[in-house]
């Protein structure tokens, strides 16, 4: 498996697993709007995103946005999207997005922040090295 970063040649994949992902939220399925919204962040790099892939299969996304936090005084990653293919789960597929966010982290000086408290077993067993803080995790390769 190879896990890289989207480009803008990587829309069509990205928005069928996008849409899904949505669904798996409870949201209502909205291809177009997904488009025009993965287009927009890969356009404008607002948002770094990174896809699982197994030959010419994409199994899954992570999607990290980069901000500063002025309390830790260090940039920070936001990543409340993490998604895997229905079909692959229980893989470690997800396990493998995380570690490649948290080496870039490692490798950045950046703070890795995960904003939710609603994680699903394997995201949650694949979160080691982070401190729960105020419902948010947080993992830097200092802490």
């Amino acid at each position: 498996m190879q896990i890289r970063l989207a480009s803008e040649f990587d829309t069509d994949v990205l928005v069928n697993l996008f849409d899904e992902y949505r669904q798996s939220m409870g949201f209502k399925s909205e291809p177009k709007n997904c488009r025009n919204f993965v287009r927009t962040r890969l356009q404008e790099n607002d948002s770094m995103i990174f896809l699982a892939w197994e030959q010419e299969h994409c199994l899954g996304f992570i999607q990290l946005y980069p901000s500063y936090s002025s309390l830790l005084l260090k940039p920070v990653w936001y990543f409340d999207d993490v998604y895997v293919d229905s079909a692959r789960r229980g893989e470690g597929i997800a396990a493998k997005l995380i570690a490649k966010a948290k080496l870039l982290a490692d490798g950045t000086e950046v703070i890795l922040v995960k904003r939710t408290k609603v994680l699903d077993n394997e995201l949650e067993k694949n979160l080691t090295n982070m401190t729960e803080t105020e419902g948010m995790y947080l993992y830097h390769s200092d802490m």
